[in-house]
């Protein structure tokens, strides 16, 4: 009986002990499988900055445009082009009606001839009166009397060849002259309206062609930025040659590229703006902004970057550019295909194991 009690606690203890060891079997191997099969991060593919490319659509305009207006007031009698008609310098393009110009010119001519002969008269008086002053036959106020009569004809004379020159000059620009060649690009008046000294009325496109566009103000563009234009299938390189600094509604921005000097006026083209990386031919690539690592300085920083087994981790310093929406430019330190660490790279040291899950962007 004794024995019956010895040998079942005997089974007992070793049922405990195998259980014990099979506990602290498990306990001591379930780090050993986490380590070998690694943590779960959350990795992005790099972006290419190509592919952030944004495209706008810009108006061909003339670099030259002349606004032409009449520098006196009339009735229009006569308007000789239409839009879109090339003119050569000089050309007659509109003309005012001519008949009270005419008139007025008239009547000057008039008063310059009727003075012209007071002031003649009176020099003549001038001279007979000197004869007889030196005579003695004449007093002293008399001779002033002649004189200042001759003062008064002169500036009378003065004054009438000055109001038929201005007749001549105003009669003369009642005709609309093209001041350059080119073409008409609007036309705001008609026969029989009336013209206003200095309010426009034409205006004509001269050399040179450029391209308006209308971006964002936060593209920041820069003289000199690479810039792909695209009319149909043709494709060319352009470049910004300035950018408004005044901010229009909607906060856009107005900048004017290059284009081919036989570029139409009016004609539109699709205007392809590159990120400033590429701008300065320096294509790089883009990452979402929760991958930059803490300690970023200036435009230093690093990311967490799979190796090419593409499960372990490593230390990448990048070089960083400008800021876009959640991403951020980065010129050197990761090219196209690399992939980040988004989420847990600040609790994963380099050379861990991960098991990527990837994050759609």
């Amino acid at each position: 009986m004794k024995q019956s009690l010895f040998e079942s606690r005997s089974v007992r203890l070793v049922a405990v002990a195998v259980s014990l060891a099979a506990v602290t079997a498990c306990s001591r191997t379930q780090p050993d499988l986490v380590a070998e099969k690694g943590r779960p991060a959350y990795v992005v593919p790099v972006r290419d900055s190509a592919s952030t490319a944004l495209e706008y659509v810009g108006e061909v305009r003339a670099t030259q445009r002349i606004e032409l207006a009449f520098p006196i007031s009339g009735l229009v009698a006569q308007v000789l082009v239409e839009p879109g008609a090339a003119v050569r310098q000089g050309q007659i393009l509109a003309m005012l009606d001519e008949e009270p110009l005419q008139a007025q010119f008239t009547v000057a001519a008039s008063d310059v001839a009727r003075t012209e002969a007071q002031a003649t008269e009176a020099g003549l008086r001038v001279e007979r009166a000197r004869a007889a002053h030196s005579a003695g036959a004449t007093s002293e106020g008399e001779w002033s009397a002649v004189q200042a009569e001759l003062i008064v004809a002169e500036a009378a004379l003065r004054s009438a060849r000055a109001q038929r020159d201005l007749a001549g000059w105003s009669l003369g620009h009642a005709k609309l002259r093209a001041p350059a060649a080119g073409v008409v690009a609007t036309r705001i008046l008609e026969p029989g309206q009336t013209a206003g000294p200095g309010a426009p009325v034409m205006t004509i496109d001269g050399s040179g062609r450029e391209l308006s566009v209308r971006v964002p103000e936060h593209l920041d563009l820069q003289p000199g930025q690479l810039v792909q234009l695209r009319r149909g299938t043709s494709l060319l390189e352009s470049r910004v040659l300035r950018v408004s600094g005044r901010l229009e509604v909607g906060g856009l921005r107005q900048v004017f590229l290059s284009v081919p000097d036989v570029a139409q006026v009016g004609s539109t083209w699709a205007a392809t703006v590159f990120p400033r990386a590429m701008a300065t031919n320096k294509v790089g690539v883009q990452v979402p902004l929760r991958a930059l690592l803490p300690g970023q300085t200036g435009d230093a920083g690093s990311v967490l970057r799979l190796k090419a087994d593409g499960r372990t981790t490593e230390l990448a310093a990048v070089q960083l550019g400008t800021v876009r929406g959640g991403w951020i430019e980065v010129a050197t330190g990761l090219q196209a295909g690399d992939q980040v660490v988004v989420a847990g790279g600040a609790s994963i040291t380099p050379g861990a194991k991960v098991i990527p899950v990837v994050v759609s962007q």
